[in-house]
């Protein structure tokens, strides 16, 4: 995932989705700023220029669900390395960004097709329970026969 960059037209239009019913900005419209520019940016970062906490509540509960409709969501992605603390001690801090919905992404059309031909083909793989490795095998089995 690479997330993109606002244009000052399309922050304009993120920020009135967010933005408070009494005008003020609150952590929503700090985070949406922040994650304007288009670069994964680190937990602790957005943390203190946004001056927030708990990003995923914010995002879950006051971001996503108002730009959605502009066809844009906020995530995080996992760094191809882990960031360190201080100490040299692994971190869990994520890379923050504004990323356009996947339906929009050339790679993910077919998906629900994919899909749907997957549940045709193995009925059984959607029924299966703790135990019954049946199904999954013959699947398995179907898809290292097809990467030979």
């Amino acid at each position: 995932m690479v997330p993109i960059k606002l244009n000052q037209d399309q922050l304009e239009k993120v920020l009135k989705s967010v933005i408070g019913a009494d005008g003020n900005e609150y952590a929503a419209s700090r985070i949406c700023r922040r994650l304007a520019g288009g670069q994964g940016v680190r937990t602790r970062v957005v943390n203190v220029d946004c001056s927030v906490g708990n990003i995923s509540d914010i995002v879950n509960k006051s971001i996503n669900p108002y730009i959605s409709h502009l066809g844009l969501y906020v995530a995080c992605d996992r760094p191809v390395r882990p960031f360190e603390n201080r100490y040299k001690q692994r971190t869990s801090e994520v890379l923050w960004g504004l990323y356009a919905a996947a339906a929009n992404d050339p790679d993910y059309d077919n998906l629900d097709d994919d899909l749907d031909g997957l549940a045709d083909q193995y009925p059984d793989l959607l029924a299966v329970g703790p135990g019954d490795e049946q199904a999954v095998n013959a699947w398995v089995d179907d898809l290292a026969g097809a990467e030979k």
